[in-house]
């Protein structure tokens, strides 16, 4: 690195992409340099609020800038295979928000990329950084638990959802967190899926998928992630996660908001775990994220956190899922690929 601070670029400025720079900001060793989006009113916007010295309408053109050392790719997730290939090729280290990819094809690509490339590529799996996720991984670890017999997981989200994210589906965008902490704390595989889905009255308006899940460790996993809760309701999310093993009970429960606020306006049940703000300064699990990718791009160290072999794994279940859903019956997965040494 040219200085104590890593140079840091985003491509990508929806609303992860303002999250990432929000985060970034936190962070004494990182430093947001530049901001590339298609639209060049918006990246021209974003770094002008964001006090971003310099912008692009094309990723290729910032992942070019000498003066950037990392760089953040948040667009959508069907979006991910350019920027993160091009990135490598250049011998950037590259942080790709979940879901890595919207097809396998795509991902492989990514991994083959970081594969020749000497920079890493990591995926943004946000739960893993989360302290009550952590925590339970370790339990497990410690054998607190014993064996694991049954892991169940659900994330409901408001209707609202669906027009913003209908193109990709629950399994993709939020499903895909319980996967990846499944496949995480069991460090297991899943061998089958059968899942089933509801669907709305317009094309691509994926409302919920619902999956079984067999484990080579012989757990048996259940996966509930639905947009159906109506507007207005709060809180509004419903999300739980629950571990059942031979020796011990663990769950984890964010549906009962821990801090919640009424008034004659209604309740409202601020963030406190993932992307909360602190006196106006960013905290919580995402902030962790970053700061763990630019610590290794800072110290010259690949992630052990995640490796980029566990996105591809979380997403070939997530598509096992809208498979399954999609054509009624059980889908058996291959086994992951053994990576070839070089």
């Amino acid at each position: 690195m040219t200085g104590a601070r890593v140079k840091v670029g985003v491509i990508g400025l929806g609303r992860f992409g303002e999250s990432h720079l929000h985060a970034y900001r936190s962070i004494r060793h990182a430093e947001v340099v530049a901001v590339a989006s298609r639209s060049r009113e918006r990246a021209n916007e974003i770094a002008s609020r964001f006090a971003v010295p310099r912008s692009y309408d094309d990723f290729r053109a910032l992942i070019a800038d000498p003066g950037v050392e990392a760089i953040s790719v948040t667009t959508g997730e069907h979006d991910h295979r350019d920027p993160v290939v091009a990135a490598l090729a250049a011998g950037k280290p590259v942080l790709v928000e979940k879901p890595m990819a919207s097809t396998l094809a795509d991902a492989d690509a990514m991994l083959e990329a970081a594969r020749r490339s000497a920079a890493f590529l990591m995926p943004g799996h946000i739960l893993r950084f989360e302290p009550k996720y952590a925590a339970l991984k370790e339990a497990v670890e410690r054998g607190e638990l014993g064996e694991l017999t049954s892991i169940s997981a659900r994330r409901n989200r408001l209707r609202g959802q669906v027009p913003i994210y209908g193109r990709a589906g629950p399994a993709l965008v939020t499903a895909i967190h319980d996967i990846d902490v499944m496949l995480w704390i069991t460090g297991s595989t899943v061998v089958s899926v059968r899942a089933f889905q509801r669907l709305g009255t317009l094309p691509g308006d994926h409302c919920g998928v619902w999956a079984l899940m067999r484990l080579a460790s012989g757990t048996i996993a259940m996966i509930e992630s639905s947009w159906m809760t109506p507007d207005g309701v709060e809180p509004g999310g419903d999300d739980a996660f629950s571990a059942i093993g031979t020796k011990g009970l663990a769950r984890i429960q964010f549906d009962v908001p821990p801090m919640w606020i009424s008034t004659s306006d209604g309740l409202r049940a601020p963030d406190v775990s993932f992307e909360p703000r602190v006196n106006g300064v960013s905290t919580g699990a995402l902030r962790e994220e970053l700061a763990y990718f630019t610590a290794c791009v800072l110290d010259g160290i690949r992630p052990t956190a995640i490796a980029p072999e566990d996105g591809r794994a979380a997403l070939a279940v997530a598509l096992a899922m809208i498979d399954s859903a999609r054509q009624d019956r059980e889908i058996v997965l291959a086994p992951p690929a053994v990576p070839v040494a070089s």
